[in-house]
């Protein structure tokens, strides 16, 4: 197993799908840490209101995995991640602008946040089947090595949600958590793009 770990962290590539998935996930935590805090001080949604505020992004995932199946293979798997991290960044971005200008209200905010869940329908299957198909033999390592990781990450993510989020600033101060995560999930989307071997079915 060490060897095998070993052979598998010398592959670049599998770190960029790794951080991908970590950070597109991890904002899903972020979400599930802050916006109950959100929806309760800033919005005064009712408890009925904030069960749909959380299963909002939820439904955004279904949403995503559902365009995943149909697009995946004319954009192909790092065209799919890019994308992908493109749309969250883009529905979060406009949701700030929208704060900026007073233009908020819950359905703007969580409507914006929806993309987080949009964006990782999207990128899971391909980034799952870009990590796989790297080295098939070590299929199973890498899995549970970007398992493991994903699940530290969302710790690690909420953890810092937590201690960073105040009443006063919640709002904004999610949508900015949440578009840092994408912008590194998209940062990482970027350099799978540029190295991708064109040559060769993407992957």
């Amino acid at each position: 197993m060490a060897r095998d770990l070993a052979s598998l962290a010398r592959i670049a590539r599998f770190w960029g799908f790794a951080l991908c998935s970590v950070f597109s996930v991890g904002a899903f935590y972020i979400f599930l840490t802050g916006a109950p805090l959100v929806a309760s001080r800033t919005f005064g949604l009712s408890p009925a209101a904030m069960g749909l505020v959380l299963g909002s992004i939820t439904a955004g995932f279904f949403l995503g995995s559902a365009l995943s199946a149909r697009l995946s293979t004319r954009a192909g798997i790092p065209g799919m991640v890019l994308a992908s991290r493109f749309v969250a960044c883009a529905g979060l971005g406009f949701g700030l602008v929208a704060y900026g200008l007073g233009q908020m209200s819950p359905v703007t905010y969580f409507g914006a946040t929806i993309f987080v869940g949009i964006g990782n329908g999207l990128t899971t299957p391909s980034a799952n089947a870009g990590m796989l198909s790297l080295r098939p033999d070590l299929a199973g390592n890498a899995a549970g090595l970007s398992g493991a990781m994903i699940v530290a990450g969302g710790a690690g993510l909420s953890t810092l949600t937590g201690l960073i989020l105040r009443p006063e600033s919640a709002a904004p101060m999610l949508l900015a958590l949440l578009l840092a995560a994408c912008l590194i999930g998209l940062m990482a989307a970027l350099w799978l793009w540029n190295t991708a071997d064109r040559t060769r079915p993407a992957r």
